[in-house]
């Protein structure tokens, strides 16, 4: 008996780990490997290409304009998080704000201008910093980098997203 590690390939065989710590004979052709609970056999390339249809059909779920600012070495500490997430809500009221990490906040904003908005207010202060060291900037209180999380407002707006809806596109993920 053993555990699939990898499989199928493109000639329809499976590596098998066995339960035994056997290295040798771990290429196992598909028809010859079956489910410990079923019996049922294992797919051979068929399997392969219906995994990779439905991969190339899958479309990431759209997702209003996202920042992710990066907190001081403080924000580990819960009550200098607290202080800074409040901040950030109080000053740029995003839609949605995902909290709970140590050094980062997550701030989603349906309206890629608003969006912008706190971007660059945030980048603005951050690069303000004339430090040779970028880790001893202390511009922000609070925060000492932001990003972008998926595509830009520029990119949004050229196609024609502007604004996120989520009424309209129900919540996979987190």
């Amino acid at each position: 008996a053993g555990k699939v590690a990898s499989g199928p390939d493109a000639a329809g065989a499976y590596m098998i780990d066995w339960d035994d710590g056997d290295v040798n004979h771990r290429r196992v052709p598909h028809a010859q490997v079956a489910r410990g609970a079923s019996g049922e056999a294992c797919g051979g390339p068929a399997a392969l290409e219906d995994e990779e249809e439905d991969a190339d059909d899958w479309v990431p779920p759209e997702i209003a304009c996202t920042i992710l600012p990066r907190l001081h070495w403080e924000g580990s500490d819960p009550e200098w998080n607290k202080e800074a997430i409040d901040y950030l809500k109080r000053t740029y009221q995003p839609d949605e704000m995902i909290d709970g990490f140590d050094w980062h906040v997550i701030m989603r904003f349906n309206h890629v201008d608003r969006c912008e908005v706190a971007y660059v207010d945030l980048l603005e202060v951050i690069q303000s910093c004339k430090e040779a060291d970028p880790e001893q900037c202390r511009t922000h209180k609070y925060v000492k980098a932001v990003e972008y999380v998926g595509d830009t407002p520029h990119v949004r707006r050229k196609t024609g997203r502007s604004e996120h809806r989520p009424e309209a596109a129900p919540r996979t993920e987190l």
